[in-house]
């Protein structure tokens, strides 16, 4: 009867915050070992990823997982402290600020994003292409990386090592995400996100640094109106992850000392609006790796696979910092995003996972058109966003 209690009481103070009940994910768990064995665990993929699924599922027992999330996640606070004459440095806005730090410079729902700091690297290249052509045309895939190596030499290593591993994990994912469609369409094409996430060479991550707060600034947002969309955009708006796959660390939190501390609000993390636009709150342990599915995703396997929209609330704790890492799984910019031979373009979205998207989430539909490539698909979703 106690776990009952602490369940009901928790639901409660998630509803008195966004005027209704976020239910706690089931959360799909998949073994790294069974991964590696190539077990058929299409029923799984089904579970999280398919029509009734929360678009997420985790990974455990992945070696070195644990090692690497704590040498890297303290260190986006590290950057985050620097001068900023030296965190200038490295801003990039000939990329639309995709590489390097980012502070202030993106937004969601037509707000600025002041809450948290990103530093942006392609995990796997240094270099993409040499081609100025391709640089210019795709400045936010192909621009090469920028590294801190004089301000913070031991950032370059940790990053590319935990991203590295990351997306090692998501093609093994991708091939069980490959046998699930392939029971769906007998048209699609066998391998096909295993494919494109194991040769693209651009990926990027995103290590993320949520600014402490103080005493007063956590009053203030303590009592702002109680809107559910309001209380995510200080944060991370709803949006839908448009790659093929998303890697995602289980967040650290960092007291005044930089100490690894407990997160004691309840209403910090991960939320996620299902197909019927019921509100889910994910949470994942320590040494678990997220994976979400995106939307290019969702497009080639015809909606067999579909995105979930997600946002993120930070810890409204003073003094506490939120650290966390994601990477972004994408095809190269000249993938052709369309569907399998026996599916329609209505299909890849269903209608009522339309209808229920969040506000500011545009619709697949007005953003994508089977005639584009990935280049093309991200611009126009990006500007549908920004």
């Amino acid at each position: 009867m106690v776990w009952l209690v602490v369940v009901l009481t928790i639901l409660v103070m998630l509803s008195a915050v966004y005027g209704e009940t976020a239910v706690m994910a089931n959360v799909v768990v998949l073994d790294y070992n069974d991964l590696v064995a190539r077990k058929d665990l299409s029923d799984e993929i089904e579970r999280a990823f398919g029509a009734d699924g929360i678009g997420l599922l985790t990974v455990k027992n992945v070696p070195e997982l644990v090692r690497l999330r704590g040498e890297l996640l303290p260190l986006a606070r590290k950057f985050a402290e620097l001068e900023n004459d030296v965190k200038e440095k490295y801003v990039h806005a000939k990329s639309f600020y995709s590489f390097g730090w980012s502070h202030g410079k993106e937004k969601l729902q037509g707000k600025p994003d002041s809450s948290k700091g990103s530093f942006y690297a392609n995990p796997l290249v240094d270099v993409v292409t040499d081609d100025p052509a391709i640089i210019a045309k795709y400045p936010g895939f192909a621009t090469p990386n920028i590294w801190p190596s004089e301000d913070l030499p031991e950032l370059e290593p940790a990053f590319k090592n935990l991203g590295r591993l990351v997306c090692d994990v998501g093609v093994l994912v991708a091939h069980q995400c490959d046998r699930y469609v392939q029971k769906c369409h007998p048209s699609y094409t066998p391998g096909k996100l295993e494919r494109i996430m194991a040769t693209s060479t651009c990926a990027k991550a995103r290590l993320l640094h949520y600014f402490a707060r103080t005493e007063d600034e956590c009053a203030s947002i303590a009592a702002k109106s109680k809107n559910e969309d309001d209380s995510f955009s200080d944060w991370c708006g709803w949006h839908n992850d448009h790659g093929s796959l998303t890697g995602l660390l289980p967040a650290m939190f960092l007291n005044k000392h930089g100490q690894v501390t407990s997160n004691t609000d309840e209403n910090a993390g991960l939320y996620i609006r299902n197909r019927r636009g019921q509100l889910i709150k994910a949470k994942f342990p320590n040494d678990h790796v997220a994976f979400q599915i995106g939307e290019c995703s969702q497009v080639h396997t015809g909606g067999a696979l579909q995105a979930t929209p997600h946002a993120v609330r930070g810890a409204n704790l003073p003094g506490v910092s939120r650290e966390t890492f994601a990477v972004f799984m994408e095809p190269m910019w000249d993938e052709p995003m369309t569907t399998p031979d026996d599916v329609s373009k209505s299909a890849a979205q269903s209608q009522e996972a339309a209808k229920n998207l969040p506000r500011g989430v545009p619709p697949l539909s007005t953003r994508w058109e089977p005639s584009q490539n990935f280049g093309l698909f991200t611009e126009t979703t990006l500007n549908a966003y920004y």
